[in-house]
C-alpha cells in the first residue's frame, strides 16, 4: 500500500499532480483544492500523504498535504453514498476546517453547496460525522450552548425516527427499523438504522 509519496512536481493540472520520485517512477495523484494550493510549480519538492483505492478497472491514488486531510477523506468515504468524487468536492469546497465547522454546527446546507452534493447526502454526512467529531472537538460545547437545532441533536435524545424522516425516509419505515436497533448510544443507533434501511432497499 502506498501511504506516502515524496519527489518533485513533474506535471500539475487542476485536481491532479504528477510526482516524480528519486527512484525514477512518476505517480499521478489526485488532490483536493486545499492540498493543491500547497503544491509548488514544476520541479518543486512535494510530499503527500496518500490513500490508494484499488478497483477492477483502475487504481486511484489520492494525495493530501496533511495527515488530517487524509483522515477526513477516509471518514467521508465511510458515509454511505459518498464516493471519491463527492469527498474530494467537499474538501475542495470547504477545506478540513470549514467541513468540521459545518458538521459540528449542524449546517448541512453549507455541505450542499459543494458540487455534486445533494440535500439528502449532505444531511447524512452531517448526521454521521457529527457524532464522531464532536467527541474529540472543543467545538462541541460551543455547539451545545448555541442550542443547535439539528437532526442529530434529536437523535441524541433517542429521537432517531425524527432524524430518519428528515433524511426522507417514511415514518412507518423508520419506526419499524428503530424498534429492532441493538445499539444504545444515539449516534450508533442512527448509523445502525441507516445501514438497515439501506440493506432493505437494496433487496
Amino acid at each position: 500500500m502506498i501511504v506516502e509519496i515524496e519527489g518533485v512536481v513533474g506535471e500539475k493540472q487542476p485536481g491532479m499532480v504528477v510526482v516524480r520520485t528519486s527512484g525514477g517512477l512518476s505517480y499521478g495523484v489526485e488532490v483536493p483544492g486545499e492540498t493543491e494550493r500547497h503544491i509548488g510549480g514544476l520541479g518543486s519538492p512535494v510530499h503527500l500523504y496518500t490513500h490508494l483505492i484499488v478497483r477492477e478497472d483502475q487504481w486511484r491514488l489520492i494525495g493530501f498535504h496533511e495527515s488530517t486531510e487524509k483522515l477526513v477523506f477516509q471518514e467521508l468515504l465511510e458515509v454511505n453514498g459518498v464516493g471519491i468524487k463527492g469527498a474530494l468536492s467537499l474538501m475542495s469546497h470547504l477545506g478540513v476546517k470549514g467541513l468540521h465547522q459545518a458538521v459540528l454546527a449542524g449546517d448541512w446546507q453549507i455541505l450542499k453547496g459543494a458540487p455534486g452534493i445533494g440535500a439528502k447526502i449532505a444531511q447524512r454526512i452531517q448526521l454521521e460525522l457529527m457524532g464522531r467529531w464532536a467527541k474529540s472537538s472543543e467545538a462541541l460545547s460551543v455547539t451545545n450552548a448555541a442550542g443547535s437545532r439539528t437532526a442529530l441533536s434529536a437523535a441524541r435524545e433517542d429521537e432517531v425516527v425524527a432524524a430518519l424522516t428528515s433524511l426522507g425516509y417514511q415514518r412507518l419505515e423508520a419506526e419499524s427499523v428503530v424498534r429492532e436497533l441493538s445499539a444504545s448510544e444515539p449516534e450508533a443507533r442512527l448509523r445502525e438504522a441507516l445501514k438497515a434501511l439501506d440493506r432493505g432497499r437494496a433487496h
